[in-house]
């Protein structure tokens, strides 16, 4: 079968990101999702109102069925909202180090609204070097590591083997995605910004890598159609509201083929 990428994500009833934007974004790159829920958020296009969590014993037996039915080539990490979430779901990896594993670090809503609780970030820290790539933008780079400063952010985070920095929190009209191997610069891609908002181009983007890695390709080439792919789901985005958050089309026949 297609290969299998396992997905640890909340539901957004939106649509927008979470657990839709991982099915939908890796079925179009060309492998399979499988989907462990890790939370109920209440959410619109627009903005968080709240979220709760899935027991994380619940998860455990989602994950561990999913591993021992399906060929699993990459593991996808979103949402994961606690500690006691991060440290049994890497309970359950620990027998499959083989898998490579993508930790797309949500901890807020490009909107606004919180979808983590504070304990997170010293979890997620402290499984950096059993990870294969950290995929934060700029905020989530500076929440995480405890710096302002990017440099130093950086530095923090090379605990993982790659981070891919994503620019598109930062101020200009070019948006600078940066892949770090070990803490050095190993490739750097600059896109034009497109116009507005949107809702779950990061869940996308994230889904998007793991997809391409699990395809076999390497970490530099995944980033690239990743962003390929991503970039041509936001240009074709629906707008829900005027002056609204856009939603990435996801499903629809890409350049890619």
């Amino acid at each position: 079968m297609r290969p299998v990428v396992l997905c640890f994500s909340g539901l957004d009833p939106s649509g927008g990101a979470g657990l839709q934007a991982d099915i939908e974004a890796i079925a179009s790159c060309g492998a399979h999702a499988a989907v462990v829920a890790t939370a109920l958020t209440i959410q619109d296009s627009q903005q968080v109102y709240g979220f709760e969590l899935v027991s994380p014993d619940l998860m455990r037996q989602q994950a561990e069925k999913v591993l021992a039915d399906l060929p699993v080539a990459v593991i996808k990490l979103g949402m994961l909202g606690s500690a006691q979430a991060v440290q049994t779901i890497f309970a359950v990896l620990s027998a499959h180090p083989h898998i490579p594993v993508v930790i797309d670090p949500v901890l807020a809503a490009n909107s606004g609204g919180e979808l983590a609780y504070a304990s997170l970030r010293e979890s997620i820290l402290a499984v950096l070097p059993q990870i294969t790539v950290l995929t934060p933008n700029s905020v989530e780079a500076r929440r995480l590591s405890g710096c302002n400063e990017l440099n130093a952010a950086v530095e923090t985070l090379a605990q993982a083997p790659y981070l891919w920095l994503k620019g598109g929190h930062e101020p200009g009209t070019q948006i600078t995605n940066t892949l770090f191997k070990g803490g050095q610069r190993v490739h750097e891609s600059v896109q034009t910004r497109l116009a507005g908002e949107y809702h779950g181009s990061g869940c996308t983007l994230a889904s998007a890598l793991a997809a391409f890695i699990a395809l076999g390709h390497d970490m530099t080439t995944a980033c690239q159609l990743a962003e390929k792919y991503t970039y041509f789901t936001l240009q074709n985005a629906d707008l829900p509201h005027p002056n609204g958050q856009r939603i990435p089309r996801r499903i629809i026949k890409s350049s890619l083929s």
